[in-house]
């Protein structure tokens, strides 16, 4: 009972609590969803097949127009002007266009034109994902990236602005994750470009909201399907495809004929796997044993005996830095010291620490690919790169991914640079797409292809005992 207080006021109370109670209950809700990415990003997702969750997770919004700033480009945009290495001036050029965009679906929150410049308040705003944290871990990746732009902000900048550089973790393998950290990139930093990064899974999630953002993504890891034959994405690297093939042909040039393979179960290398098969077929080789390897799996001690009991000539892998570890740790605990031919990651740092004994034994010989060139080569490129990152990341990981990642930085601010004050969203992607016979100083001179994956020669380096050493310089796969 309330004393002195009349019933209709009693009646105005109890409702104006309900409504409080109700606003406060809305509040909650709005925040569970704007944090529901990074929340349910603590268990790692992979992708399922045919969905688009990027998409699927945007908040409704009006997306531009076809043909206008930012949108997808109309259908009549002429030819690709052709970068060259050591040209100059300003290049303009509409991104290509994407029949894939032409489709129902979600659309993306409004972002600065394509058209619109690139420097906001004496700042070019520039985002990154990268996997720290997970299954999957590369702060190399972002450490290399932030080295660079602290070096370009220490010369002046791009073209007189300040470079604003912020990475966002994705967990490794969570779809959720890297959608969130899409959306925070693009709706609350701003960004202009997306540039370098390792997020092998969750670029699958990340491209579609980036393609209808026009948001371009510079110098990608190189692992991911979705990286090649979109509009607005670039890589350097070499294609999972590629990575089969080079493999197969490498044991083949080997004289290799009985091939046991280990892969990881996830989209990309099982892309590899299948490519590999296809030529190994071409070259009258034999698949004796293969495993899907999961991510995290730790079956490799029966594994590597039922690939030895096979009677292999070669084990190739297409693992990961981490399974690599696993594998050869199991290899060594059996006494098996197979002929081995690895892709990128079985030459990483943390392999070589963990499996010098095994890598070193006298009757084996291993033999890596590489996107680029190694961290022992003595080229101009190669001694800034590790040099620049070396004096801000001491003691830093020289992995491929953070050369990637470099070369990723140096590329978008040469070309950058030469567009000037022209530079915008729109002529950034126009002279991506004209580059011809660019020199990188990490690769071959690159002319970009239709699936924006020019980069389709890999050079092959060999354990001496105490390092890889190149042995094979870039050719075709």
């Amino acid at each position: 009972m309330i004393v002195g207080f009349g019933r209709e006021k009693a009646y105005v109370l109890t409702l104006a609590l309900a409504l409080v109670a109700l606003i406060a209950f809305g509040v909650v809700v709005v925040r569970d969803y704007g944090d529901s990415g990074s929340r349910r990003g603590e268990v790692a997702r992979l992708a399922v097949a045919g969905s688009d969750p990027a998409v699927a997770a945007l908040p409704d919004s009006a997306a531009p127009a076809a043909g206008q700033p930012g949108g997808a480009p109309s259908s009549g945009a002429a030819g690709p002007a052709p970068v060259r290495a050591g040209g100059t001036g300003a290049i303009t050029q509409p991104q290509r266009s994407d029949p894939r965009t032409g489709g129902g679906g979600a659309v993306v929150p409004r972002v600065p034109g394509g058209t619109s410049p690139a420097c906001v308040d004496g700042r070019i705003r520039i985002g990154q994902i990268d996997a720290i944290t997970g299954p999957l871990t590369m702060q190399t990746a972002a450490n290399a990236t932030a080295a660079y732009f602290k070096k370009v902000n220490s010369e002046g900048g791009i073209n007189g602005c300040q470079v604003d550089f912020t990475y966002l973790d994705d967990g490794g393998l969570d779809q959720q994750k890297g959608a969130a950290d899409a959306r925070e990139l693009v709706q609350a930093d701003n960004v202009f470009a997306v540039v370098g990064g390792f997020a092998p899974i969750t670029s699958e999630t990340t491209e579609p909201y980036f393609r209808k953002a026009g948001v371009p993504v510079v110098g990608v890891d190189g692992v991911g399907l979705a990286e090649y034959n979109s509009p607005v994405e670039y890589s350097f690297a070499i294609s999972p495809q590629g990575f089969g093939i080079a493999a197969a042909n490498m044991a083949h040039r080997l004289g290799k004929r009985r091939l046991a393979v280990f892969y990881v179960d996830i989209d990309v290398t099982i892309v590899s796997f299948e490519e590999l098969k296809k030529q190994a077929a071409i070259n009258g080789q034999e698949i004796v044993y293969s495993n899907a390897e999961n991510i995290a799996s730790a079956t490799y001690g029966t594994d590597v005996v039922a690939a030895r009991n096979a009677n292999p000539d070669v084990v190739i892998n297409i693992l990961d830095a981490n399974s690599a570890v696993r594998e050869i740790n199991a290899m060594s605990s059996n006494n098996w010291y197979p002929d081995l031919v690895g892709t990128t990651s079985s030459a990483d740092p943390v392999v070589i620490q963990q499996g010098a004994p095994w890598l070193s034994n006298p009757n084996h010989q291993v033999h890596v690919l590489r996107c680029y060139l190694p961290a022992n080569a003595n080229t101009p490129e190669v001694r800034e790169w590790l040099e620049t990152q070396g004096k801000y990341f001491p003691g830093f990981d020289p992995n491929a991914y953070a050369e990637g990642s470099w070369m990723a930085a140096k590329i978008f601010t040469d070309i950058a640079r030469r567009l000037g004050p022209g530079l915008t969203r729109a002529s950034l992607m126009g002279a991506l797409n004209g580059l011809h016979d660019y020199h990188t100083g990490f690769t071959p001179d690159i002319t970009m292809t239709p699936d924006h994956g020019p980069n389709k020669q890999a050079l092959w380096m060999r354990w001496d005992g105490s390092q890889f050493t190149q042995v094979l310089p870039f050719a075709p796969w």
